[in-house]
């Protein structure tokens, strides 16, 4: 077990850099989208892309689904865009989307704004179960790693197929069973609250 134990957290120490890198590398109101060329035809569609990539980051994963009335007035909700060549060399759009529109069209359209890097960080216990090996420790890490607001995640114990974990997350609990509606890898089970919660991992 503690072979096991230390096995998970070195795969994490090699995962977890990229926590801090996604939460804190550049502006949360702004996207990124790879793009053929700087024309209407292409830049329009990508400022739709972009800006559903801010909706998902500080309202929660189904923002954009919610609101495409929101997605609609992309263009008038930016502060700047512009291109650049991405790691492949190919171009890509970046907009900068006004950070106080964008959160005047959320609560118009009555979806959360949870702010970013602005809501205090909460350390909150989570049950996982499901993770059968390292490729669905893996899974379920990058699943995690993807959820908006996370600072910090640490492995406390694992048994069987149940890992303990403690996060630390803008928003605590709840910003996480908004975040997880719909999610492909990972399932909430029960209710979440702040004495913690739990998650299945999807099979």
């Amino acid at each position: 077990m503690h072979d096991l134990l230390r096995s998970l957290t070195l795969v994490l120490a090699l995962l977890v850099p990229g926590i801090c890198l996604a939460q804190t590398g550049g502006d949360a109101y702004e996207g990124r989208v790879d793009v053929a060329d700087q024309s209407p035809a292409a830049r329009d569609p990508a400022l739709r892309e972009a800006l559903a990539q801010v909706l998902a980051r500080v309202s929660g994963p189904s923002a954009a689904a919610g609101a495409p009335q929101i997605l609609a007035r992309s263009s008038s909700l930016l502060s700047r865009y512009g291109y650049e060549r991405n790691a492949s060399g190919g171009l890509q759009l970046v907009a900068v989307f006004d950070r106080s529109a964008v959160d005047a069209q959320l609560r118009g359209a009555g979806l959360p704004v949870w702010g970013y890097a602005q809501a205090a960080a909460e350390q909150l216990p989570v049950a996982l179960r499901g993770v059968q090996n390292t490729a669905d420790y893996v899974r379920a890490v990058n699943a995690l790693r993807a959820l908006p607001g996370l600072r910090s995640l640490s492995v406390q114990s694992a048994a069987a197929d149940h890992l303990q974990l403690l996060l630390s997350i803008e928003g605590g609990a709840a910003r996480i069973a908004s975040a997880l509606a719909g999610n492909r890898d990972l399932a909430l089970e029960g209710t979440a609250s702040a004495a913690g919660l739990a998650l299945l991992l999807r099979h």
